[in-house]
């Protein structure tokens, strides 16, 4: 994503990309991303990105047989998440099927976002290094904000009653702050600064609905133990990551 793109993402959004895998997480982010999408008049799209395998050996007479197999998995496909995500969010979405890898799927369609919702599992321990996180990858490496939840049974405007705004660093710009007194809005919610801290072990943290993270535009790519990790990993509330524009 070029410099000037990262610049021109909106805030109230206007564009909003939810990440489908049909799990829990992902109609709890598809819910969220319908108060949003309804509270700002945003145009939601909803993405499900998997690999079609050919067999391992075909010959050229299979060529053909394998592309209209493909054709018609994809369309059930679309047919499925069209179902799924406007179930979820109550409203009308714009579903899209991706043969690729998730991660790549993701961030090739959030150029064209303004936000990017995503339900996460919250998986913990040195297994989920290996496996990897879909969640902790986009947000590493989008630079369009990206909101995290993981399953809940709480309604989803109650999101944002009460953002609370930390950094991960103390050189974060104004971003997070105005986009999280634009979030509040939806819900008639407050916004209130917890300062640079890396993770939700404050009072502050621990009654907030929607944790909002400024993150500076240089983070790094990869790491074990910065703040995306440790607040993916030990923070129960939905987050916010806004990168420093």
């Amino acid at each position: 994503m070029s410099s000037s793109r990262t610049a021109q993402w909106r805030c109230p959004p206007e564009t909003i990309l939810a990440g489908v895998d049909f799990g829990e997480a992902s109609a709890r982010a598809l819910a969220i991303a319908g108060v949003i999408a309804s509270g700002f008049d945003a145009r939601l799209r909803a993405l499900h990105a998997e690999r079609f395998e050919p067999p391992a050996y075909f010959t050229l007479e299979q060529i053909a047989p394998l592309e209209a197999a493909r054709h018609e998995a994809q369309a059930a496909a679309t047919a499925h998440l069209t179902e799924f995500a406007s179930g979820a969010s109550g409203r009308a979405v714009e579903a899209v099927v991706m043969d690729a890898p998730p991660v790549e799927a993701l961030l090739a369609a959030a150029v064209a976002a303004d936000l990017v919702v995503l339900g996460t599992h919250g998986r913990r321990g040195a297994g989920r290094w290996w496996l990897g996180s879909v969640a902790e990858r986009v947000v590493r490496a989008a630079t369009v904000p990206v909101l995290v939840t993981r399953a809940a049974a709480t309604p989803p405007r109650a999101v944002f009653e009460h953002l609370v705004v930390v950094q991960e660093r103390t050189d974060a710009d104004a971003t997070a702050p105005i986009c999280a007194e634009y979030f509040a809005s939806l819900a008639g919610g407050s916004v209130t600064s917890a300062g640079p801290l890396t993770q939700c072990d404050t009072a502050a943290l621990q009654q907030a609905s929607l944790v909002v993270m400024a993150t500076p535009h240089d983070r790094a790519a990869w790491g074990f133990m910065d703040a995306v990790a440790t607040v993916l990993g030990a923070c129960e509330h939905p987050v916010l990551f806004v990168r420093a524009v």
